[in-house]
């Protein structure tokens, strides 16, 4: 996949998650767009013409550290 990416002009890269989800609004169909998933559930939320296609590639937890007693 990396090797094709490479290989796309112009350039299938963004330089922000705004620039990738306007890309994909305006390129018909042509092009997909990666992000983590909690952006894609804000954006498919707020923009009726985007879908997520398929589900996470991965999953991540995460926790808070805090001082003891301090619960």
């Amino acid at each position: 996949m990396f090797t094709f990416m490479e290989s796309q002009n112009p350039t299938v890269y963004t330089k922000s998650n705004e620039e990738g989800v306007k890309r994909v609004q305006k390129s018909d169909g042509q092009y997909a767009y990666m992000m983590e998933s909690s952006s894609i559930e804000y954006i498919t939320e707020r923009y009726c013409d985007l879908t997520q296609v398929g589900g996470p590639l991965d999953s991540k937890s995460y926790g808070i550290a805090l001082p003891p007693g301090k619960l």
